[in-house]
């Protein structure tokens, strides 16, 4: 990964969540060059955004997706559409392609392949990414919280629908 025509080829996903923000490079819809999960105790947007900014920078993806905050039946609170908002104006002062696709667009695309929950897409993109089988979520009940390895497949999830969407 050391050239800069390299560098241009891959796609960011990021989705912030209520501890941090799951996130997957990729360059192609099969290929994953790195993922993982940030967790921040306490949860602070400045840090954060400091993360996401070093990372843009480092890798000067083709494309950033982000959750759309906006979307039909969006339940995103403040503090993750004021981070989205930052995310997406510092990409665009860097010249970056911004795509924001909705949980309710992925839901869309995942329904081609039988899936639609959060938790049975991310079973399905087991099936597709054996390397991710160590971070498999645990069926959330009722009344507990989400498994802390969701995000990283709800940023995969946003690749994933990106490619399909748009490739």
């Amino acid at each position: 990964m050391n050239t800069q025509n390299e560098k241009s080829k891959i796609v960011y996903a990021i989705y912030p969540n209520a501890n941090g923000f799951g996130f997957v490079y990729m360059s192609g819809p099969r290929k994953l060059i790195d993922y993982g999960i940030v967790r921040m105790n306490p949860i602070c947007n400045f840090r954060l955004l400091d993360k996401i900014k070093d990372s843009i920078t480092y890798f000067k993806p083709m494309v950033l997706i982000l959750l759309d905050p906006e979307g039909k039946s969006s339940r995103t609170g403040n503090r993750i559409r004021s981070l989205i908002s930052r995310i997406t104006a510092f990409a665009k002062n860097e010249n970056l392609h911004v795509a924001h696709i909705s949980r309710d667009e992925i839901r869309d695309v995942f329904e081609n392949f039988g899936v639609t929950s959060k938790f049975e897409i991310s079973q399905w993109l087991l099936t597709e990414f054996k390397e991710l089988e160590t971070r498999r979520p645990k069926k959330r009940k009722l009344w507990t919280s989400e498994d802390r390895n969701t995000g990283l497949f709800d940023a995969l999830s946003l690749a994933m629908a990106w490619f399909y969407m748009y490739n």
